[in-house]
């Protein structure tokens, strides 16, 4: 399912732990952003995002923020893409939500 997200809202550390804030944002007009459902992993659940423009792209499990691919990403580019997931974390898990399967498949 592709959605668009709102820009980083400016955050600021709690209790002295350090946060990456993001200046600008990495998603740029020719970012598409593809969310899986809602994925079961025992007690825990996760959602693939795909990050992709023509010339890079990103697939990252979140909530935990496990890199499952990259290309065309500088390290800190990646780092800005996990800050930026975790920004709007509740808007990924509500289009995921939204996601159906079989619907899906189907097409």
């Amino acid at each position: 399912m592709n959605f668009d997200i709102p820009a980083p809202k400016e955050k600021t550390p709690d209790m002295g732990e350090a946060k990456k804030t993001i200046q600008t944002s990495p998603v740029t007009p020719d970012t598409r952003i593809s969310v899986s459902g809602i994925l079961h992993r025992g007690e825990s659940r996760s959602v693939c995002v795909m990050i992709e423009t023509d010339t890079s792209h990103a697939e990252i499990r979140m909530p935990e923020g496990e890199i499952l691919s990259v290309s065309g990403y500088s390290e800190e580019e990646t780092e800005e893409l996990l800050a930026y997931l975790n920004e709007n974390m509740d808007d990924i898990m509500n289009a995921a939500r939204d996601v159906n399967p079989m619907k899906a498949f189907m097409k």
